[in-house]
């Protein structure tokens, strides 16, 4: 536990004004000074043990000592100086109810405390001398009735059933505390004559406006650590919100841009799930492109449907927070029914790009109440760097991929396949390149409408994809005519590939408006540097060449570049 500059401080505090009490109470006399300053400061010491002892725990109530320390007032006193150890205690029981619950005891010991040596103070010189002089009597006697305190505690605790060893340490603390802290107070009230009585008060003076200091100095220390742990806080969130913005704007994939979402958003976010859903240009539906949860996939289900909570964002081109999902259903101006029952709160935010909203950024919490305005802005900057990346990625697709068979266009291609050639020829590899022509397909055009072959040529694309590896690249090159680049191919090793890829067009059936549309294809293989002529017009020129060679000889079939 971290204690304070109080809690450190204010026992030797108390050290410092013992001695010092003494030695104003007793200027000219040796012996005594020499036997009252080791009495004093050695129950200082076990005063400050006893207050860092019960600083280690300030949880729990305190044992309440200010009945007994009254009724030894009133006992050892006599009248009217009990009344004010009675006035004492009142006040430090009203004290330590406005204190915190690790100051409670100690505010009502020392309030006690203060009242006992101003009674003694007060009294004339032979009722002082008739009082009790044994500090350690009075100790005996206080200790007596703080264990008689304790003893009922334990059984009122038995009674009811519930006792824990944390209760009782807590009370032998207060105990030890307020038991000590008592007869100090008495000995060095004892010790004061009459003429040391303003110098006392002048030097408890200081001691209370040191504390007074301490603490105040406390409290700005505990302020500074509060702020620098908000700065803490937003410098993590800045530099989270960096890396977000340089990974995602350097990337023209989006299933990257959703991988940073994921993997970022959490570091600065108490989230449980996230989503995020894209609005298709075309036909303004919405659909999730991409969603992550702790609890796995049945925990990650996000709405689409129009009064949903996706969809509203998107008509109302807002962020929305809800503290609580399943509180105010009714007050929400979207339905819950496909929200998970385990979520709480949620983030919805829009993904704006030139006043369009493309899409939603969604959060989720299982806590009630687990997001604010401020984190709101933070996933509202994340957002609007998302839909930049999402729409950069959007438009560099638009510019190198064909939108019907989603394969690469010709330019895009034709880069690709240089920077291969380069390769290949620094490094000493291979790769190889198929011309792919479909056979008939004019046929569906003329007999079933474009609009069948568009659907036909959406299927060959897919068609075509699937059988690709990770390092493959397929592209429409014209109409019906496609070409592939192969990398780390030889001829013989892309003439299989050509010949699965021939397969799968020809078991391809589509089935459109009770129409049967079916082709096969004509493949044509060139392989670098088996077949190279120099540049790269030639290479595809001979691969063009055995396309027609496979025309000639039947279609439906793949023939390999032969000099």
């Amino acid at each position: 536990m971290r204690r304070d500059l109080y809690d450190r401080f204010s026992p030797w505090l108390l050290v410092l004004a013992s001695a010092g009490s003494v030695a104003i109470a007793r200027p000219t006399t040796a012996g005594a000074l020499a036997e009252a300053l080791p009495l004093t400061l050695a129950l200082a010491m076990v005063a400050a043990l006893a207050a860092r002892i019960a600083s280690l725990d300030g949880n729990g109530r305190p044992v309440r000592l200010a009945l007994s320390f009254v009724l030894a007032a009133f006992d050892v006193l006599p009248a009217p100086c009990a009344l004010v150890v009675l006035f004492a205690a009142l006040g430090g029981g009203a004290g330590g109810g406005v204190a915190g619950p690790s100051r409670r005891g100690l505010r009502s010991a020392a309030a006690v405390s203060a009242g006992m040596a101003l009674a003694v103070l007060a009294l004339p010189g032979d009722a002082r001398q008739a009082a009790p002089s044994s500090v350690a009597a009075l100790a005996y006697l206080l200790a007596l009735f703080a264990l008689a305190q304790l003893a009922a505690f334990l059984v009122a605790a038995l009674l009811r059933g519930s006792i824990g060893q944390g209760g009782v340490e807590r009370s032998l603390r207060r105990v030890l505390l307020e038991t000590v802290d008592v007869p100090l107070a008495w000995c060095l009230a004892a010790l004061l004559p009459e003429r040391a009585f303003p110098l006392a008060l002048s030097l408890a003076s200081v001691v209370l406006f040191g504390e007074i200091a301490m603490k105040a100095l406390d409290r700005a220390l505990a302020d500074l650590r509060g702020t620098n742990d908000v700065l803490a806080a937003r410098l993590t969130e800045l530099a989270t919100l960096h890396a977000i913005g340089r990974e995602m704007l350097s990337s023209l994939d989006p299933a990257r841009v959703f991988s940073v979402v994921e993997r970022e958003c959490p570091k600065i976010l108490d989230l449980d799930a996230l989503a995020v859903a894209l609005v298709d240009p075309d036909t303004g539906e919405i659909h999730v492109a991409h969603r992550w949860a702790r609890s796995g996939p049945s925990g990650a289900a996000v709405s689409t449907a129009p009064d949903g909570l996706l969809s509203w964002v998107v008509l109302e081109k807002r962020p929305v927070r809800v503290d609580d999902l399943h509180e105010t259903p009714g007050s929400l101006p979207f339905r819950t029914d496909g929200i998970p029952p385990e979520a709480r709160s949620a983030l919805a935010v829009p993904l704006v790009v030139e006043e369009r909203v493309v899409g939603v950024l969604s959060v989720r919490s299982s806590r009630a109440g687990a997001y604010d305005e401020h984190q709101l802005s933070v996933l509202t900057t994340i957002a609007q760097q998302a839909a930049v990346a999402i729409e950069n990625a959007r438009h560099y697709e638009m510019a190198t991929v064909d939108s019907l068979t989603r394969l690469f266009l010709r330019d895009y291609f034709h880069r690709r396949l240089e920077e291969e050639h380069n390769r290949a020829r620094r490094y000493g590899g291979c790769f190889a390149v198929l011309m792919l022509d479909l056979d008939g397909f004019k046929e569906i055009n003329d007999r079933h409408g474009h609009l069948h072959g568009d659907r036909y040529l959406r299927a060959i694309g897919l068609t075509i994809r699937s059988r690709l590896r990770a390092a493959d690249l397929a592209c429409r090159y014209g109409g019906d005519e496609f070409c592939l680049l192969l990398p780390e191919t030889d001829l013989d090793g892309a003439s299989t590939i050509a010949e699965r890829l021939r397969k799968a067009v020809s078991r391809l059936v589509v089935e459109a408006d009770g129409a049967t549309l079916r082709t096969t294809a004509s493949i044509g293989v060139a392989a670098f540097p088996q077949h190279d002529s120099g540049d790269l017009r030639g290479l595809l020129l001979r691969a063009d060449q055995a396309l027609y060679q496979a025309k000639r000889a039947g279609r439906d079939r793949v023939v390999p570049f032969a000099a």
